[in-house]
């Protein structure tokens, strides 16, 4: 019987972690840590590029990893990505639209000749993560140089360089004291870390000393890496405490936390297979009522409501169930107030795993193949199923820092920590270095938990979300009566698709506000679309049965606002690095340039022939909508922004020669009311107070011969077109009575990588092949039965070569490793 008893306490500690309770407190706060977890789970987002910096010309390869934000397993909320590249001027110069039901996707940016050099933003997003702070977003630093002296303020950057030129002997070091657990108490011995936040002394030994108010020495500390340290004290009642530092013979000094005569403290320990907990309280009612609570990344690990009235009490947790990551230590008092926190890392030895990169050769020819195996173990030796994919570049234009970031450091640190870490990826480079582990549980005390507060969490009962998770694509907009009222009205709606093949989903009724929605679907590149409504039913031929007019919703939704507070720096160590980049760039501009000379000079004819700027661009996008062309007479909402949100009478009266007013509307020099168009389609004049200006594209006055195409145009015509027509889900949308039809436009398809293969490829025997990116291969999938293999050919470009591979397990476990071979 003794057996049983102990199993069962054993299974609730080892196992669940979980000690349940009535406790009000107790309860709420393991109540809105579950929906937290099940329901409102956050997601992460991860970005790989072929190469961390890029010349004019080029393109941006990469792979998006989009996962939950707790389990970092696929997410089963949002299946569409959001990838924007913004300038220095925070505006979006390119953006995809990306779908994924299967953690990562393949996209690209093609980088044009004629952009200004400088470094760039990628970001990326889900809808459901515009419902946070916009600081969850990925967001990486891309440096596009160019290859002439354009760049020479990139060179002295220093946010490219990371040279920084503040003197040594005449700055301050800015010293600052962490007390484990948030507070120092009389007569409890803590564990303090310090860091220095200035740069320059980062990596620069420095030693100090802790007095009293006595100048009694009680302490010692000394800075290593990162600027990070520690000593231990313990604060006498009615007694101040002084950090002393002595800099090149300057001493500095500087005031410690002033300890509070009772309170709680909290210290952990990490073992690497357990977390020792100790919490102590010299508080009136010492630790009776507090509530001690463990959670990873927001998913509840273990919670203690303390009935006794204790000093201290200690927990020891096994780690082997927990993920690979943050784990976030509260106290809370007796009134619910968090009074302690601690973070610590976890390594659970049971995510071990292995990427095992396996090349035919380590050595190879110019032009000559080399095969590469691929394949992911877990910690017993067998084949883990990932998404991964992988980088081949010259070493000699982009030098690798082991310390750099990767998915690994993304996910399991940046991602939920304050500030900046700088060389995160020195904590993984060597897993099993005691130094490494003693740095990271400094780097845990010195940094905040970001993802959420405890107030907000706790006394937030926001239920609604403002952004849904997207599964696709929706075509969804209003139906409304052609003639008086012209009200929105409950019609029956059909949408058609004629791809390859003919889709009609079945006929939807519209709410009582008109609406309908249609979605959400998954299709890619343009497909023709047609929906059609009627008044009663699709059986009836009643020409009146069609006097029904169908406005598509725009779903082209204004991106959110740039923030740039948290960015993954790009990693760019030197000028050489910089000068070695451009070298190599020019000399692959002079080569394509001398092998297409006589190709590129008839192409550059074309090319200035039908060069536009965004101006024509605009025009020839307009005109192409009408079915007349050209109007002298035009307003242009969407290049001119100066009109506000006017109503569209208020528009056509700034038109020289149209009178509007109220909801009548003449032509100077004509005799009655014009013809009134809505994308071509004939509406009444009245319908137009049904519309709101910001739903309209650009208005066309047309007079005399201009009108002469249209019916019943003596006294002009009015044609209006929607933003319908010019955004990412429709174009060119065309109407007839209880009818339209459109060209929906589906998901980004990503381009697929181009290199030579000099085993077929007799066009290249003339070219000299020399390129940065040896070889992109942006999906790799390891399933239970093995790896994959993937060849690809060197080229003329002697010296070493990077194979950098990146992704995450099925499990959920991010993954990182690199290999070398080399070329002679």
């Amino acid at each position: 019987m003794k057996k049983i008893v102990l199993f069962c306490v054993l299974s609730t500690v080892f196992i669940s972690f979980t000690v349940f309770n009535k406790n009000h407190f107790s309860e709420l706060v393991n109540e809105k840590l579950k929906n937290y977890a099940l329901i409102n789970a956050p997601e992460k987002i991860y970005i790989h590029t072929d190469k961390p910096y890029y010349a004019l010309d080029e393109s941006i390869w990469y792979t998006g990893y989009l996962v939950n934000g707790i389990t970092h397993q696929k997410t089963t909320k949002s299946w569409v990505l959001h990838v924007e590249l913004i300038n220095n001027k925070d505006s979006i110069v390119a953006k995809r639209k990306l779908f994924t039901n299967n953690i990562s996707v393949a996209g690209d940016f093609k980088i044009e000749k004629d952009w200004q050099t400088g470094n760039y933003l990628l970001r990326a997003y889900t809808n459901y993560m515009r419902n946070g702070n916009p600081d969850y977003f990925f967001q990486k630093e891309i440096s596009i140089l160019g290859t002439d002296k354009e760049n020479d303020s990139l060179k002295t950057n220093t946010t490219l360089t990371n040279i920084k030129t503040e003197p040594v002997a005449v700055t301050k070091p800015d010293l600052n004291f962490y007390p484990e657990g948030g507070y120092l108490i009389e007569n409890i011995r803590s564990k303090i870390a310090v860091k220095v936040k200035n740069n320059i002394y980062s990596k620069t030994e420095l030693k100090g000393v802790i007095t009293d108010n006595k100048n009694h020495v009680v302490s010692e500390f000394k800075t290593a890496d990162f600027g990070l340290g520690t000593f231990t004290l313990s604060p006498e009642p009615n007694k101040t405490y002084t950090a002393t530092l002595n800099v090149n013979g300057v001493e500095y000094t500087y005031k410690l936390p002033k300890a509070l005569p009772n309170g709680y403290a909290l210290s952990v320990i990490n073992s690497g297979n357990y977390l020792l907990i100790d919490a102590k309280s010299t508080a009136i009612n010492k630790l009776s009522a507090s509530y001690l609570v463990v959670h990873q990344r927001g998913k509840l690990i273990y919670s203690k409501y303390e009935s006794e009235n204790k000093k201290e009490y200690s927990i020891k947790l096994p780690v082997k169930e927990l993920k690979d990551g943050v784990a976030h230590v509260t106290l809370f008092d007796a009134n619910g107030n968090p009074v302690c926190e601690r973070l610590t890392f976890v390594t659970n030895p049971e995510n071990k795993t292995t990427v095992d990169i396996a090349k035919d050769k380590e050595v190879i020819n110019k032009r000559k193949q080399i095969k590469v195996n691929i394949d992911v173990k877990d910690n017993n030796g067998k084949n883990l199923p990932s998404h991964l994919s992988m980088s081949v570049r010259d070493l000699s234009a982009f030098p690798y820092n082991t310390r750099s970031k990767n998915i690994k450091t993304w996910l399991l640190l940046n991602s939920d920590l304050r500030g900046e870490i700088e060389d995160p990826g020195y904590f993984f480079e060597k897993e099993n270095e005691p130094r490494r582990h003693y740095l990271l549980d400094l780097v845990m005390q010195t940094h905040g938990w970001r993802r959420f507060t405890w107030k907000d969490l706790l006394h937030n009962n926001k239920n609604h979300n403002e952004f849904s998770p997207e599964k696709g694509i929706t075509i969804s907009g209003t139906t409304k009566f052609l003639k008086k009222p012209y009200s929105a009205t409950t019609t029956q709606t059909r949408l058609t698709f004629f791809g390859k093949s003919v889709a009609q989903e079945p006929i939807q009724a519209t709410d009582a506000n008109g609406r309908f929605s249609y979605g959400p679907f998954i299709f890619f590149d343009s497909v023709q679309t047609i929906i059609e409504s009627r008044l009663t039913n699709f059986k009836s031929d009643s020409p009146r049965d069609r006097k029904v007019l169908i406005l598509l919703d725009n779903k082209e939704e204004k991106s959110p606002e740039v923030t740039r507070n948290i960015i993954l720096k790009n990693d760019i160590d030197s000028d050489k690095q910089l000068e070695n980049f451009l070298k190599m760039s020019e000399y692959i501009k002079k080569i394509n340039f001398e092998f297409d000379q006589q190709t590129q000079r008839l192409e550059e004819v074309t090319i200035i022939a039908n060069k536009k700027d965004e101006l024509s661009k605009r025009k020839q996008e307009m005109n192409d909508r009408t079915d007349y062309g050209y109007a002298n007479n035009r307003i242009d909402l969407e290049t001119d922004y100066s009109y506000g949100g006017e109503t569209i009478f208020d528009l056509l009266s700034t038109v020289p020669g149209v009178n509007a007013y109220n909801d009548s509307i003449s032509i100077r020099g004509s005799t009655g009311s014009p013809v009134v168009l809505l994308d071509n389609f004939p509406i009444d004049v009245e319908f137009l107070t049904t519309l709101q200006a910001t739903e309209v594209s650009f208005i066309d006055v047309l007079k005399g011969a201009d009108a002469a195409m249209y019916a019943g145009s003596g006294n002009g015509v009015i044609a209006v077109y929607s933003k319908t027509g010019n955004i990412s889900t429709t174009r060119n949308v065309k109407r007839k009575p209880g009818i339209i039809d459109f060209a929906a436009q589906g998901f980004y398809n990503a381009r697929e990588f181009y290199a030579p293969d000099h085993m077929y490829g007799f066009e290249e025997l003339a070219k000299a092949d020399v390129r940065t990116t040896l070889h992109w291969e942006p999906k790799i999938r390891i399933t239970e039965n093995g790896g994959q293999e993937i060849s690809f050919f060197s080229s003329d470009s002697e010296g070493d070569y990077l194979i950098e591979v990146e992704g995450i397990s099925e499990t959920g476990i991010p993954l990182h490793a690199i290999s070398t071979f080399s070329v002679n």
